[in-house]
C-alpha cells in the first residue's frame, strides 16, 4: 500500500495575516522616516538661522557702525538728508532694484531681500588701514532672486521649506530674523523675540 505524501503550505488566512502585518511594519517605517525627514528640515533651518546671525553681526562689525542692514549708515532711504521717499543716494543698487527711487526704496526694504550681504552697498570696499568697511560676500549661498507682487529680483536665502527667511527690523535697538517653518505662514507674534502662540516659526533675536 502507498504512503500519501503530505503537503504543506499557508493557507488564506495566514498568507492574509503575513500581508496585514507587512503593511503595518511599511506604515511604521514610512512614520519613522518622515519624523527623520521634519527633523533634518528643522536643524537645517535652525543651521541656517545661526549662519545667518553670524553673517549680520560680522557684517555690523566690520562696517563700525554697529548698524544692520536697513539700518543707519545702511538705511534704503535718504534720511540723512531728510528726503526718506528717495532712495539712499550713496548706494550702488543692482539692476533688479527697479529705477524709480519708489521701486529702489520698496526693494531695499523687502524684509527678504539680503542682498547687504552679498553686494556691497556703498561700493566702498574694506579699508585694510581701518579695517573697516564691507568685506564680504558674507553667506556663501542665496537661494535667487524671488518676486513678492510688484517687488521682482529680491535676493532671498531660503530655509530647509523652501520659504525665504525674513529680517525684521523691529526698532533702532533690535531686529530677529524668522523662518515660517512647515506651514510657511508668518503669523503675528505677542512677543517678538519668540514664535506667535501656536505658530511652528522659528525666531532669532539680534540686540545692539
Amino acid at each position: 500500500m502507498g504512503t500519501r505524501n503530505s503537503q504543506t503550505g499557508f493557507t488564506l488566512l495566514e498568507l492574509l495575516t503575513v500581508v496585514a502585518l507587512m503593511a503595518v511594519l511599511a506604515s511604521v517605517g514610512i512614520l519613522a522616516y518622515e519624523g527623520v525627514q521634519d527633523q533634518g528640515r528643522l536643524d537645517a533651518s535652525r543651521f541656517e538661522m545661526a549662519e545667518l546671525r553670524k553673517a549680520l553681526l560680522q557684517f555690523r562689525r566690520d562696517s563700525g557702525s554697529n548698524d544692520l542692514p536697513g539700518q543707519g549708515l545702511y538705511d534704503c532711504t535718504d534720511v540723512a538728508n531728510g528726503n526718506p521717499a528717495n532712495a539712499n543716494p550713496d548706494f550702488s543698487f543692482p539692476p533688479e532694484a527697479g529705477s524709480s527711487d519708489a521701486e529702489k526704496v520698496a526693494w531695499c526694504q523687502h524684509p527678504a531681500n539680503f542682498w547687504m550681504l552679498f553686494a556691497d552697498p556703498l561700493g566702498a570696499g574694506w579699508n585694510p588701514d581701518t579695517h573697516r568697511g564691507w568685506h564680504g560676500p558674507y553667506l556663501q549661498r542665496k537661494s535667487g532672486l524671488q518676486a513678492f507682487g510688484a517687488i521682482i529680483g529680491v535676493w532671498v536665502v531660503n530655509d530647509a521649506y523652501d520659504t525665504p527667511f525674513e529680517l525684521q527690523i523691529l526698532t533702532p535697538d533690535y531686529a530677529r530674523v524668522v523662518s515660517a517653518g512647515p506651514d510657511r505662514n508668518m503669523p503675528t507674534a505677542a512677543n517678538a523675540c519668540e514664535p506667535a502662540t501656536g505658530s511652528d516659526d522659528l525666531v532669532l533675536c539680534l540686540l545692539r
